[in-house]
């Protein structure tokens, strides 16, 4: 049974072997903000000024890290924005996940995705956007899956990809 939630200071051991199921230069897929040398306390009070939109560096909207925990293990992690900005808007929308490169295909990317909706509707929005890249066939299953109505494909020239761009109600 996967549970998402918050990391806690108990949680240290589990989330330092989680950044060693990923290369140093993949990082940001566990963690946007923690790197090697960071005091786990310190990593735990910057995700809670985050979630609260306290010190936000600019472009960055209130957002809140979840772990997904399998038997005291971390399998994986989604950010819940709590708002969108322009960026938002077109590429990465509301939700944002990553599993564990030795822990994909066992169906925890769609239980993390339904339990962060769930997050969100309880923090008062009934409808999220979800951005894939249209070559990321796993993760726009997932988003359709749950129900996600693709609005349109845009083309992200930084990334020279078009992206799908979903709707999905939280409420389900």
């Amino acid at each position: 049974m996967l549970i998402l939630r918050e990391l806690t200071l108990s949680d240290e051991n589990a989330f330092m072997s989680a950044v060693r199921a990923w290369p140093e230069h993949e990082l940001d897929w566990i963690s946007f903000d923690w790197r090697p040398g960071v005091n786990f306390s310190d990593h735990l009070a910057k995700l809670k000024r985050d979630s609260l939109g306290i010190g936000l560096a600019e472009g960055r909207v209130p957002h809140t890290m979840l772990y997904g925990f399998v038997d005291n293990a971390i399998v994986g992690r989604v950010s819940v924005r709590h708002q969108l900005n322009d960026h938002l808007s077109q590429r990465g929308g509301h939700v944002g996940y990553a599993v564990n490169p030795d822990q994909r295909r066992k169906g925890y990317a769609s239980e993390m995705f339904k339990q962060a909706l769930q997050f969100l509707h309880h923090k008062g929005l009934d409808k999220v956007l979800v951005t894939t890249s249209e070559t990321n066939l796993a993760s726009w299953k997932i988003i359709e899956k749950h129900g996600g109505l693709m609005e349109n494909k845009i083309w992200d020239s930084t990334e020279k990809t078009f992206v799908r761009r979903y709707w999905v109600d939280t409420k389900n």
